[in-house]
Order: C-alpha cells, then sequence, then structure tokens
C-alpha cells in the first residue's frame, strides 16, 4: 500500500461545486494504481482489474458527490435552509418576519395642546390603523408626522390623504384634522429565502466594506422595512453629505440602525424639494424637481430663489396643477424673473427623529419614498402556426410583470427590456420566443403616460420614489 493521498478536484461551476466526472475518477484512479505498481496490468486478468476499477470509481463518486454537498452548504450562495439560517446567526441577522402596512400621519388645523396618545386609532374608511408614538398639536395647529401601523395583516392599500377619519373618541370641543401625505408602504409577508440568501451575503460584505453597506444590513433588520426600499446616497455638491433613504418600520428603530452604523450623523441632509422654475404671470406657476406631493389649499414657504427673490420665505397659498407644478396666488408678472434655486417646505418625504443617548440627544434624518403607482398596457401578437390562446398569455404575464415591477429598488428606473424579457420567459410554454412578432408597452406612472429616456429603454419616476403595482389588473395583456 501506498501511503501517498490523491485528492480529486473540486470543479466549481455556475452553480457551485459540480460533481468529477466518472470518467476523469477512472483516469485518476489507474494513473495513481500505475505510480505504485507499473506492473499491475501485466499481472492481473483485465476483467478483473475492469471489475475492481468500476467498483472503486462507483465508491470514489459517491464520496465525490458527499463532498461537493459539503463545499455546496456551506457557501451562502449554495446553502440549504439550516446551513444558511446558522451563516446569518453568525453574522448577527435573521429571516425577517412578515409586517402590516405602515403610513405617517400628520394633524392640522387642529386644537392646540391636544395630545395624540400611543394607541389612537384612525381609519381610511376601510383598515384601522393604530398610532406607534404619542404626538402633540402644536400651537399652530400642527402634529408633524405620527407612525402609525394597519390592523389588518398583510399589505393593504392606502393612498396619499386618504386615512383621515377618527375611530378613537374625542372631548367635545376638540377638533382634529389629519392626513398621510404620502401613501401608505405596503405591508410585506414573511421574507422568502431568496431573499434572506442576498441579506446573508450583504451581511458578509458588510464587515469587510465599510459604512454603506453595513447601514443597508443594519436597516434590512428593522421588522417593517423592505430591503428594496433602502438606498444610501453620497451628496455631492458644496454641502455634501450622505441621504438615507428608507422605506417601511418604525421611524425610532429605523434610527438606532443608522445610529448604531458607525455614521456621522451631522453629515446626514434629508430630501430638498427643489425649485426648477417659476413663471412670471397671473397667477405666477412654481415646477419642482420631485412630485411635489402637495395638496391644494396648503401653505407652502420657497427659500433660497435666486431672481424672483420677492416670493423668498413668503407663506403661498396653493392651488395644485399636477404632480411637478403648482400655481401660488399671485401676480408674478411684474417680478423679477426667476433665475435659479429655491427650495419648498414642508416636504413630507424627511422625518427627523430624536434619539436620547444620555446625557446626549442626537438628532437622525432620513427620508421616507413616495409610492408611485403604476399601470401598463402590454399589445403583443404572434406569426405562430398554431393557435395561441390569448388569454393563457394574460394570465402568465401579468403576475410576472407585476412581480418585476414590484421588485425595482427604489431611485431606479423601469427598464423596458426587462419587461420584455419577462414577458418571453413567461409565455414560453406557450409560444416560442421566434414565434412573437409584437410586444409594444405602455407605461402609465400615477395615471400619466411616460416614456422612456431618449434613446434608452429606462424609464425614469422621482429620483426618491419607488414604483408599485398594486393587482395583476393594472397589468392589461391583449393580441394585437
Amino acid at each position: 500500500m501506498s501511503d501517498t493521498t490523491t485528492t480529486l478536484p473540486v470543479s466549481i461551476g455556475p452553480s457551485g461545486a459540480v460533481p468529477t466526472p466518472p470518467a476523469t475518477i477512472l483516469a485518476t484512479l489507474l494513473a495513481n494504481v500505475a505510480a505504485t505498481n507499473p506492473d499491475y496490468t501485466a499481472n492481473l486478468p483485465g476483467l478483473l482489474i475492469e471489475d475492481i476499477s468500476s467498483t472503486d470509481v462507483a465508491a470514489i463518486a459517491l464520496m465525490d458527490s458527499a463532498l461537493v454537498d459539503l463545499v455546496n452548504c456551506i457557501s451562502p450562495l449554495t446553502a440549504n435552509e439550516y446551513l444558511l439560517l446558522q451563516l446569518g446567526n453568525v453574522y448577527g441577522i435573521s429571516v425577517a418576519p412578515s409586517s402590516n402596512t405602515n403610513a405617517y400621519i400628520e394633524f392640522f388645523s387642529s386644537t392646540p395642546g391636544f395630545v395624540i396618545p400611543q394607541g389612537f386609532v384612525v381609519s381610511d374608511g376601510t383598515n384601522q390603523y393604530v398610532t406607534q408614538e404619542a404626538g402633540i398639536v402644536s400651537s399652530n395647529g400642527t402634529s408633524g408626522l405620527i407612525f402609525v401601523v394597519c390592523t389588518t395583516s398583510g399589505s393593504v392599500t392606502a393612498g396619499p390623504t386618504t386615512i383621515n377619519q377618527l375611530v378613537t373618541s374625542v372631548p367635545a370641543g376638540i377638533t382634529l384634522s389629519f392626513n398621510n401625505p404620502q401613501a401608505a408602504t405596503p405591508g410585506i409577508g414573511t421574507e422568502s429565502y431568496d431573499s434572506f440568501r442576498a441579506r446573508v451575503l450583504q451581511a458578509g460584505l458588510a464587515s469587510a466594506t465599510g459604512m454603506p453597506r453595513l447601514l443597508k444590513t443594519a436597516l434590512a433588520q428593522v421588522s417593517g422595512v423592505q430591503s428594496r426600499l433602502i438606498s444610501v446616497q453620497q451628496q455631492t455638491g458644496t454641502n455634501g453629505g450622505w441621504k438615507i433613504i428608507v422605506g417601511g418600520g418604525d421611524p425610532y428603530q429605523v434610527a438606532l440602525a443608522i445610529f448604531n452604523s458607525l455614521f456621522d450623523i451631522s453629515t446626514l441632509v434629508g430630501s430638498s424639494m427643489f425649485v426648477t422654475n417659476i413663471t412670471q404671470a397671473n397667477p405666477g406657476i412654481v415646477t419642482t424637481e420631485y412630485n411635489h406631493g402637495y395638496v391644494t389649499g396648503e401653505l407652502v414657504i420657497i427659500t433660497g430663489i435666486v431672481g424672483m427673490t420677492a416670493l423668498n420665505g413668503v407663506d403661498l397659498d396653493i392651488t395644485v396643477i399636477d404632480e411637478k407644478n403648482f400655481s401660488i396666488g399671485i401676480n408674478t408678472t411684474g417680478y423679477s424673473a426667476y433665475v435659479s434655486g429655491g427650495i419648498c417646505e414642508p416636504n413630507a418625504r424627511n422625518v427627523s427623529v430624536s434619539i436620547n443617548d444620555y446625557p446626549d440627544t442626537y438628532i437622525v434624518p432620513f427620508v421616507v419614498p413616495p409610492q408611485q403607482i403604476v399601470t401598463m398596457t402590454i399589445v403583443w401578437n404572434t406569426n405562430s402556426p398554431n393557435y395561441v390562446n390569448p388569454a393563457a398569455v394574460a394570465q402568465v404575464v401579468q403576475p410576472a410583470v407585476m412581480a418585476y415591477i414590484n421588485a425595482i429598488p427604489v431611485t431606479q428606473p423601469i427598464n423596458l427590456f426587462e419587461i420584455y424579457s419577462t414577458f418571453q420567459l413567461a409565455t414560453a410554454s406557450l409560444v416560442a420566443t421566434q414565434f412573437i412578432s409584437q410586444i409594444t408597452v405602455t407605461v402609465y406612472i400615477n395615471s400619466v403616460m411616460t416614456s422612456p429616456a431618449s434613446s434608452t429603454g429606462l424609464i425614469f419616476g422621482d429620483g426618491e420614489s419607488y414604483f408599485e403595482v398594486l393587482s395583476n389588473a393594472a397589468i392589461t395583456v391583449t393580441q394585437a
């Protein structure tokens, strides 16, 4: 017997480690035997050599297969569920539980001094929402943003300003008006293992690649926060800083994750509702870079205007024209022309949380991304020699396209080429790709038809928002 040990190489393919082919095992076995017994073929019958070698190859293949399974199991890319959970424990993360729909409400035109207690119940007419923190109506009749969670399990829909009904009774003489300036963040089901696997990989990188990855990992651990609604953006320009966008989750837990992630909180900045134009007209019309989210009758203040400086710091009673335009009720024809600048307040995207780390108090700002509702029409055709059922095509395409849109990370565009690919993959069992003669996609964002950027297939929305398809019915699929 030889004390020389030969180890079969571990081959890594696109899906991880792969078994060694039996032919390679046989060649390695015979080479190893020949190295120690060069005359074995002369002393042993061929049939006996074949019988022994085939038995050995089968045994070695079993051991090699076990080795491959072991290698694949200890990699985050291919680990089975049990070992993936253990790897998550090593990195300090676990599978995210389900969460209910949540939102921020704000009281306005209300009785000053009234305390909104934790547990105060409001409604959108269909579902009820419970405040998770106490608040108070200030002397100007407003409360600031208060976090509420829906009592209905799973994901429900609540558009902007729809949470506006009282459920909890209040004393006589108390006036309370409120709504949610932004659409509620949908709830999520228990996290899939594919999503958890991605977070395990990110957690492994976080310890080695610095604060942004570390922060994303910490934020994704907050209950109710959706990984796709997290963005950590380094700001350029004179002031610089970091803008953190987070959708979902209790604001104090979100703020704590930011606070504990080694970020210099003095560099954190919120969203700025920049003005891009103000017309000289009666009345003047203001255009904003992002969707402003205002409602007619709201008071808006603009500061930092260059050119039409007479409007700086003025209370403007606005009338909404569309998502990015509102009139200000002032004749600006005699004002100096607008040149640049201007930031609108209030900005419902901004949340500032006060953290008391005794004896010090810190303010942690972050941005809650608005929701952009997507609807879509897909017109297709085929030159297939066989009948293709249009209803069957719609049935497989609708959920596939909805899943693609609802997985797009916050701030990122819709890619028409991804929709084409999604259509082809979804219909592969119904019609071969070479027989698809037409796929025409029309996208509507917040009911406005939106075309791709020039010379691209990319459809951009608001720069701080995320896309959401509310149901399969929002994707209309018809044959031309």
